[in-house]
């Protein structure tokens, strides 16, 4: 009777360590992350090249992320009611940004709220050379004709622009800064708004940058008169690049990925992981090739840098030109 009362003690204690081992032990409380849909905030317009490059990754990255991407567009303002609102939201690695060039020319052309300190870098997924584009009636058939007619004509050209004060703005002051012209430069809320005025000849050109654009030069409504990079693009092989065309100015527009500061590093990790494995996915490139953006991969550390690197360029950039009222 003492035996059969010593054994059923010990199994009692036994299955209460059991129990508490379950409840105390590493694994207790620990988050599945991601558990649910992640939001992923885009500054700019639906339609817009940022918006496009994110609507795709958010198509497959669900593959290896193992939740949604869902995008939120905050447009207007240059981006900033959107970075604004980004600097309240959880650290908790359920949100998540476009962090893109203009987040830093806006900061040298005017005092805000945030700066690039204000997030954690995540991953760079694509850079893009600029480009510019005029309706398919237009009288500019390249950049030398656009050229001209704009020294010939200083303050008569209307270029659009993705917002007042943002990265294709600035690319459009720095282009008449350094080829000594003067354009009547119009502001949009956002890429997409931008390249619709073009088309309906609201606007003589846009500056933008491909996936925007794409479609409506690959339609003929729109012609790209040339393209600020070293090379010519895959897509266009018939359109010269600027300096092929005697205009050595050479911009584009990189977009990432970036957290509200503090995200924990084992979720900043995962996200840039999912991203990662993505721009290597069969089926994603087939989407990236379509929309015609450019991919180009750098790691968080990586990204980090390279952001300090083109904040230094754009805040000498901005101070050497005068542009803006931060630093007058």
């Amino acid at each position: 009777m003492v035996r059969k009362k010593k054994f059923c003690w010990c199994v009692s204690v036994l299955m209460g360590i059991a129990m508490a081992l379950l409840v105390t032990g590493p694994a207790a409380g620990a988050e599945k992350y991601p558990s649910r849909e992640i939001e992923l905030m885009v500054p700019w317009s639906a339609g817009g090249a940022t918006d496009v490059v994110f609507r795709t990754f958010a198509a497959v990255v669900p593959k290896y992320l193992g939740a949604n991407i869902i995008i939120v567009n905050r447009p207007g303002g240059g981006a900033v009611p959107g970075y604004a609102e980004a600097m309240k939201k959880k650290n908790d690695g359920y949100y998540t940004l476009a962090w893109a060039t203009p987040s830093l020319t806006k900061v040298h052309m005017s005092v805000t709220p945030y700066d690039h300190k204000t997030f954690d870098p995540v991953i760079m997924v694509v850079h893009n050379p600029c480009w510019i584009l005029v309706p398919e009636n237009s009288p500019y058939k390249n950049l030398k004709d656009y050229v001209a007619a704009a020294k010939a004509n200083p303050n008569k050209i209307s270029l659009a622009n993705a917002g007042a004060g943002g990265g294709y703005h600035l690319v459009a002051l720095a282009f008449e800064s350094d080829l000594g012209l003067e354009f009547v430069h119009v502001p949009y809320k956002g890429g997409g708004p931008s390249i619709v005025a073009t088309v309906a000849k609201q606007v003589e050109s846009v500056m933008c940058s491909p996936p925007e654009g794409f479609p409506q030069v690959k339609s003929g409504e729109l012609r790209a008169l040339g393209v600020f990079s070293k090379k010519r693009l895959k897509d266009f092989p018939d359109l010269p690049t600027g300096e092929e065309q005697g205009v050595k100015f050479y911009m584009g527009m990189w977009r990432g990925v970036a957290v509200p500061k503090g995200t924990a590093p084992a979720k900043i990790k995962k996200l840039h992981d999912a991203f990662k494995a993505t721009m290597k996915d069969p089926e994603f490139l087939k989407l990236a090739d379509k929309a015609g953006f450019l991919l180009e991969y750098k790691n968080t550390k990586d990204f980090g840098k390279f952001v300090e690197e083109q904040n230094q360029y754009y805040m000498n950039l901005i101070k050497k030109k005068k542009l803006g009222d931060r630093y007058k």
